[in-house]
């Protein structure tokens, strides 16, 4: 007999897990079943075996998010199970992907690497009747989804240009440094962010550039945009590598400060990047919210409750610049590599 539970309400606010938990984190398998308010009686839910699948098991982003998603498994009882490739590939995600299907986990948390290709063997999952939720990035056939939980991408975009634009005072050539066609949420935010500068007729997107997600490239990439377009005032790197590629691309060739470098996410390197001025805006999701998002609606999907699920959530940015890094209510925003 399916037993009964209270659906569980989203609540915007999270803590943070313990060091001990980001070691376990981190060996693979999170351990549940930590006692505190709220919590799930110990082994009431624990035949819930949860599995996050990130984009990359090594980025502070993803982290971050694992560590939210831990917290929020330990709360509810849930066995959840870290899993996935050391760097972003498809290729490598794919046979991970169709493996763990094998061990017929409760439900299927991912971060797909490909709006496409990711499809079949996700779809798999539900044919099995496992439900999927993509976190942070997802498909563009969003139909096998029970829930997609991510940031406002298309906004950060948009935010990044307006940013821009501010500090150059409405003028000049800007260009965008992005990882690869084909990944949902850097390409809301080139989106978001050419169809932003279109408001301001006095500036000009030059050049659209693709590093596949390689630092060294972003920054010859940046180097070389700043010879070939002396009026050029801004780049925006769309993920933690373009922007940071991209910054160190401005600073080496004496710009900085002319060239200003909006960037995504809140990683130590580009933190440190903003409160030099090598990068001048960062806009920063939540994936720690994403984590423990995901987590909640697989629970109330496999307790009964599938109609507290939302089906599409897009988390607000938060933005930061060179003046505020330092400030209290941004910093606590910065992504995590440890506890």
């Amino acid at each position: 007999m399916r037993e009964v539970t209270k659906p569980v309400s989203r609540r915007r606010g999270f803590r943070l897990a313990t060091a001990a938990a980001a070691v376990s984190l981190m060996s693979g398998v999170l351990m549940t079943g930590a006692a505190g308010p709220g919590a799930v009686a110990s082994g009431a839910a624990s035949k819930y075996n949860v599995v996050l699948i990130p984009g990359l098991t090594t980025d502070p982003f993803y982290i971050t998010m694992g560590l939210g998603a831990k917290q929020e498994a330990a709360k509810l009882g849930v066995n959840l199970i870290w899993k996935g490739a050391t760097t972003w590939n498809k290729s490598l995600q794919i046979p991970i992907v169709s493996a763990t299907l094998a061990t017929h986990p409760s439900a299927l948390l991912i971060a797909p690497t490909d709006d496409v290709a990711l499809f079949k063997p996700m779809d798999a999952y539900v044919k099995a009747g496992i439900p999927v939720i993509a976190v942070d990035t997802t498909l563009k056939d969003t139909s096998i989804l029970t829930a997609a939980i991510s940031s406002d991408n298309y906004q950060g975009g948009e935010t990044a240009a307006d940013a821009i634009a501010r500090l150059a005072h409405d003028k000049g050539e800007v260009a965008v440094i992005n990882v690869e066609k084909g990944v949902s949420t850097t390409d809301l935010r080139q989106a978001g962010f050419l169809a932003e500068m279109k408001k301001y007729p006095n500036m000009k997107v030059v050049a659209t550039e693709y590093d596949n997600d390689s630092l060294t490239t972003a920054e010859s990439q940046a180097r070389a945009l700043i010879l070939a377009h002396p009026g050029l005032v801004g780049i925006f790197g769309t993920n933690l590598y373009s922007a940071e590629g991209a910054a160190k691309g401005v600073d080496a060739v004496g710009d900085k400060g002319k060239v200003f470098v909006a960037g995504y996410d809140a990683e130590p390197a580009e933190v440190t990047l903003l409160k030099q001025g090598v990068i001048n805006i960062l806009v920063i999701q939540n994936p720690a919210e994403e984590g423990r998002l995901a987590v909640l609606d697989a629970y109330n999907y496999l307790t009964g409750h599938k109609s507290a699920i939302q089906k599409s959530v897009l988390l607000k940015n938060v933005v930061a610049t060179t003046a505020t890094a330092n400030n209290p209510a941004v910093a606590k925003y910065y992504y995590k590599t440890s506890l």
